[in-house]
């Protein structure tokens, strides 16, 4: 009877140590981490709908509006941030109308590298040189979410801008950039007015100024287009 007894004894020691060990794994099993807002510039804990729309460009009554991004590691200052994105965001914009207008397929499938016309539009959209243009609204957010392995917590902060300029100005000042050199070849000239029109015709096309996807991004160079920057500057927390 008593080895019965020290038998059972053994076995529901055994069962129990099992059990206890279950529960400790299960207890130890890593969370997948949520991105959450921690803290953000309208005090608001929630991010605007303009900072959440999908189009980098869109029409907003007679201004043509481009949001520009930066995403910073999470021990930078929102007020470096936010200046970062100042900063950027017109240069951005041209680069962004550069890419749309001379990939297009109407000015893709021409000799035009050389023309007078190209390099006259290309040079005003490289340098920025652009009047009527100015940020209207400035957001930044920072969030706590996972890293690349979903388990690990880390801070991070993203600040955006709205650059906007009248529809009308920004037409005249690209169709001046094309037309404003003499010389080269007509058709180039007239290609290039065509796909600069339909540019500006088609910001408001919902699909039509989406964030590029990867792959966008790698057959057409424009990354920095997104806006979405990831650096350790500034590490000082605000």
């Amino acid at each position: 009877m008593s080895m019965n007894i020290g038998f059972f004894n053994k076995k529901f020691v055994i069962i129990s140590a099992t059990a206890a060990f279950i529960v400790a794994g299960c207890s130890s099993s890593p969370k997948y981490v949520k991105t959450e807002i921690i803290s953000n510039s309208t005090k608001t804990l929630e991010t605007p709908e303009w900072v959440l729309n999908p189009s980098i460009m869109h029409e907003e009554g007679t201004n043509i509006v481009f949001i520009h991004k930066v995403t910073l590691s999470g021990s930078s200052r929102p007020d470096a941030c936010v200046s970062m994105a100042r900063t950027q965001a017109v240069g951005e914009m041209m680069k962004y109308i550069k890419n749309a207008v001379t990939t297009s397929g109407q000015v893709e499938d021409l000799n035009s590298s050389s023309d007078p016309s190209l390099s006259s539009l290309t040079a005003f959209l490289s340098q920025g040189n652009i009047s009527g243009a100015k940020v209207t609204t400035s957001y930044w957010e920072q969030t706590m979410e996972a890293d690349e392995s979903g388990f690990k917590p880390t801070k991070k902060l993203m600040c955006a801008v709205q650059v906007a300029i009248e529809k009308s100005v920004l037409d005249k000042q690209m169709r001046d950039a094309i037309n404003g050199t003499p010389g080269g070849n007509p058709e180039i000239r007239r290609k290039l007015l065509d796909a600069q029109k339909s540019f500006i015709d088609n910001v408001g096309n919902k699909d039509a100024a989406k964030e590029p996807s990867s792959s966008d991004l790698n057959s057409k160079s424009n990354s920095d287009s997104v806006s979405k920057t990831e650096t350790n500057a500034n590490p000082k927390s605000e």
